[in-house]
């Protein structure tokens, strides 16, 4: 009950299958649900005020990541949750990486 309680905010990308959700802790993957984060991973590096958006290499690994995630057999029967902090630059940053890759000429 409490998985579901997390993806009642998030964005459905994919039908039953692909999240994109905003939250304040970090979750724990469960059965039914697998959770990642890339906001300590794919970091924008500034040249002066500015947060992004990332540039094509860290899209190309989000894709790459996302794409394993989704072929993965452990993970085929799983939803998968794109989760962010509500920090507004890692925010603005993660909506843009699942936005390209869900384009129609994106990534998927």
């Amino acid at each position: 009950m409490a998985e579901e309680q997390e993806l009642i905010g998030a964005s459905e990308f994919s039908k039953d299958r692909l999240y994109f959700a905003t939250l304040r802790n970090k979750p724990k993957s469960t059965v039914n649900t697998h959770y990642f984060c890339i906001d300590e991973e794919l970091v924008y590096e500034n040249f002066y005020a500015d947060f992004g958006p990332l540039n094509l290499a860290q899209l190309y690994r989000y894709c790459c990541k996302l794409n394993k995630k989704l072929k993965s057999f452990t993970l085929s029967r799983k939803k998968i949750v794109h989760y962010t902090s509500f920090d507004q630059r890692k925010r603005a940053n993660a909506a843009f990486l699942i936005g390209a890759y869900s384009a129609p000429d994106g990534c998927s």
